[in-house]
């Protein structure tokens, strides 16, 4: 081993303090005298409140109202309507989420690896850990606890199936994931005639059931529908403008709930009686019209970032607008917004909550009915809404995370 004295400058390593954790903590933490203050008189308040929390969680707080709910909380009063009196219904929620984590093993092996394995590996995990929560058994006596534990054998299957079989590619991807999502309607809805799939009405559907279903299919149809109204707003059409302008104006300036409202008192209006479109699907068109207003001013942003020169470019090349527009400006549009989309995606899967206002029993109001019909939870009200929040945390953060993970594959940020 060399001596410090026959090291060269170029070869000594770089002083401990720069470089590092602890060249970290002080470049960001302890940078001057005032932000060494604060860091210290921060830390000291969050760990005071954080050991406040941990001594109130395991002393003193009362847990009992979270098993006491079980899996009412994940599927609301799906398995307590009449129909299900004679044929316990709580297998088909647990089928569709078994369809889904299949997918995402599919998934995994299409990407293989990276960030889809440690979503579908996630979503898994937690799915069987639902199965800790007190269960009802089926008419035939089979615990649907066993249906929840197979979303971790399920996730495997669908990754031999993405490497066996071509359904791994992007094209069949899409197909699979519109094919399931239709399925799993399909099982929760029920289908007249065919024994074990009683039609449930979508009024029953609740829980936290209730808010994914939203989130999806909003989240799924306002970006397509979002990137369609921005491009209208841009087109030199006047009709088509002023058509798109006007959808995300009015969805823009007002309200949710007012829409929400509307959607039950004043869209039957517009439908012969009878037409089945239920409550459920009401709120769904109208959360995911209100999401994609405000996703098409999130694209209509990234479009106009870009220089006006790539389009000349693809123009002087002999490329038509449509053409230039999906293989060069749009791809590179929604690159520089993605973190906005992402937050349009998170504020509507927190935006599904409101629809108790219009009498559906979501995760949020679940909780609270429980609460007001059973008065002796009353004081167990802060450990509910901490495990409802602890929820919503887990998912919106998730999203978060993926969005960071692709932002940087996608070099955002980075020239």
């Amino acid at each position: 081993m060399a001596t410090p004295e026959a090291l060269t400058t170029a070869e000594m390593p770089p002083p401990r303090m720069t470089t590092g954790p602890a060249g970290w903590a002080r470049d960001n933490l302890f940078a001057s005298y005032s932000s060494g203050v604060i860091t210290i008189v921060s830390a000291g308040v969050v760990l005071y409140v954080a050991w406040q929390f941990i001594v109130w969680a395991f002393t003193s707080a009362d847990w009992s109202i979270i098993p006491t709910l079980g899996g009412t909380l994940i599927i609301g009063q799906y398995n307590s309507v009449t129909v299900c009196d004679s044929q316990n219904c709580f297998w088909r929620p647990q089928a569709s989420l078994l369809l889904v984590t299949t997918f995402l093993g599919i998934g995994w092996a299409a990407a293989g690896g990276g960030l889809a394995r440690t979503v579908a590996l996630a979503i898994a995990l937690g799915s069987a850990l639902m199965a800790l929560l007190p269960l009802p058994l089926s008419e035939m006596g089979v615990d649907v606890r066993l249906l929840l534990a197979a979303n971790i054998p399920a996730v495997f299957l669908g990754r031999a199936i993405g490497l066996r079989t071509p359904l791994g590619s992007l094209r069949w991807l899409i197909i699979l994931a519109i094919l399931i999502y239709i399925a799993s309607i399909l099982l929760l809805r029920g289908i007249e005639g065919v024994p074990g799939l009683q039609p449930i009405a979508s009024r029953y559907w609740g829980g936290l059931m209730l808010n994914l279903f939203l989130a999806v299919g909003g989240i799924s149809m306002s970006l397509p529908l979002g990137i369609l109204l921005a491009l209208g707003r841009r087109s030199r059409l006047p009709f088509i403008k002023v058509i798109c302008v006007g959808i995300i104006e009015f969805f823009r300036g007002v309200p949710l709930i007012t829409l929400l409202f509307m959607s039950q008192v004043l869209l039957p209006l517009a439908f012969p009686q009878g037409f089945p479109l239920e409550e459920v699907t009401r709120a769904a068109i109208v959360i995911t019209l209100f999401s994609s207003a405000y996703m098409a001013e999130n694209i209509r942003g990234g479009l106009q970032g870009l220089h006006p020169g790539q389009a000349e470019a693809a123009r002087a090349l002999g490329l038509p607008v449509w053409r230039a527009t999906i293989h060069i400006t749009l791809p590179q549009a929604i690159r520089n917004v993605v973190p906005a989309i992402v937050g349009q995606f998170i504020s509507l899967f927190k935006d599904t909550s409101l629809v108790y206002i219009i009498g559906m029993l979501d995760l949020v109001e679940i909780g609270n009915a429980f609460i007001g019909g059973n008065r002796e939870f009353l004081d167990n009200s802060r450990e509910l809404f901490i495990v409802i929040a602890l929820i919503f945390w887990i998912f919106n953060y998730g999203m978060s995370y993926v969005s960071r993970r692709v932002e940087s594959n996608l070099g955002v940020g980075r020239r």
